[in-house]
């Protein structure tokens, strides 16, 4: 089955203008764009057939792919190692708890209710366990005018979810893969994978830092940049590494430059870059995340027996989540004054595009169940987005306040917090 190029390019349009519409209405509403995006491809495929999800999934992988790569080396960039090292352990802490936990009893709940093997619930578990997308908890955490230290613990906690999440997918998909439940067997082989996408993470990212000092005067120097993050990733990958984890690595690197250079003594100043990069990285992001919600409704079921399904599993999920992350956010934020925010902390836990990238993956790699993981994940996005709008509106009226206008600008001042 082919389809008419102009059906194409009025999909598109129509994409691309309602993805542009969203974005204005979640910034100056606070419901997040990504309900309409899901809805607008729920409508083109399972309800009006005018695209096949036979034609979309070979695609779709691909997009997933290089959406979490993007992800991955812009959320590297925002982790800022001055600004962890003043709020960190009370961050780690609220990210090993939620993280683990709920990756832990999301897996019990696979594997004992909906009576998937431990490997295969595992998995699952791993894809959903305490994600945080950064599109929706950064712009609505400034909405609410929080205060300064609060927005960067939610910042911070945001990226290192993401990064946890991925790491937990990558374990887990390498103890299914090994066919074995050797424990030592897998760690072994995480540990040389792991160890070679630091490595060549590491090192490409402090050759283009020090190279950048003497071609930063050329054009499309950060055009350039994004090559060599697909570059590293491709790299990494062909000699047996992770390249989702050297990607990490590259962004890191870059994104603390003038860390680096005081470390070795060395004056670097790449602030024209990170600029330019976030320029880009936002048209990009805007693109990638807009085709990719679409086509997640695309792949939709909406069968009654699916639906019902859906609703009752993903609300069992939803709530698991925000039980877990209200225990993660008592215990992180006890005795600081980051817990007179510890309920509108909790509520806000809007999960984004990383679980349904990995959910995709899944796919891929042949996972029993895969076709349901996307499902129930599309079901828990809409969900947590829901109850971090319900929230957001809820704390903003007991203050008798309206949600400003939402920026989605990352970078924040840091007070200490004790």
């Amino acid at each position: 089955m082919s389809i008419d190029p102009t059906t194409i390019f009025a999909v598109a349009a129509a994409v691309i203008l309602i993805g542009f519409v969203a974005d204005i209405f979640f910034k100056r509403t606070g419901v997040p764009s990504v309900l309409f995006l899901i809805l607008l491809g729920v409508m083109i495929g399972p309800v009006l057939g005018l695209i096949s999800q036979s034609l979309i999934l070979p695609a779709l992988s691909t997009i997933a792919e290089l959406t979490l790569i993007m992800v991955l080396f812009y959320g590297g960039m925002d982790i800022k190692i001055k600004t962890l090292l003043q709020i960190g352990n009370r961050i780690l802490v609220q990210v090993m708890i939620y993280v683990f936990t709920s990756a832990a009893l999301i897996a019990i709940f696979a594997n004992y209710i909906l009576g998937w093997g431990w490997i295969q619930s595992l998995i699952f578990g791993a894809i959903l366990g305490g994600e945080l997308t950064p599109a929706v908890i950064v712009p609505v955490s400034r909405g609410l005018r929080l205060p300064e230290q609060t927005i960067a613990f939610l910042t911070l906690e945001s990226a290192l979810t993401v990064i946890f999440t991925v790491i937990l997918f990558v374990t887990f998909i390498g103890l299914y893969q090994t066919g074995t439940l050797s424990l030592l067997s897998v760690a072994s082989s995480l540990i040389s994978s792991f160890s070679i996408g630091i490595v060549i993470g590491l090192g490409l990212a402090l050759l283009w830092l020090f190279t950048l000092n003497y071609v930063k005067k050329y054009k499309y120097t950060y055009v350039l940049t994004v090559g060599l993050v697909l570059l590293t990733y491709v790299l990494t990958t062909v000699v047996g590494g992770s390249g989702l984890l050297s990607v990490l690595v590259f962004g890191v690197i870059l994104g603390n430059n003038a860390f680096v250079g005081d470390l070795i003594k060395k004056s670097i100043d790449l602030d024209w870059l990170e600029n330019r990069l976030a320029d880009f990285q936002d048209e990009i992001s805007f693109l990638l995340e807009t085709i990719f919600f679409v086509f997640l409704g695309l792949i939709f079921s909406i069968a009654l027996n699916s639906v019902v399904f859906g609703i009752l599993a993903g609300g069992a999920i939803t709530l698991i989540l925000v039980s877990t992350r209200a225990l993660a956010t008592t215990t992180s934020t006890f005795r600081s004054a980051l817990s007179n925010d510890k309920k509108i902390i909790t509520l806000i836990c809007a999960l984004g595009v990383t679980p349904a990238t990995l959910a995709i993956l899944s796919i891929g790699y042949g996972i029993p169940h895969a076709n349901s993981y996307v499902q129930l994940v599309t079901y828990v996005i809409i969900f947590t987005n829901i109850v971090t709008t319900l929230g957001a509106y809820l704390f903003a009226r007991s203050r008798g306040t309206k949600l400003g206008s939402l920026n989605p600008i990352i970078k924040v001042k840091v007070s200490k917090v004790s």
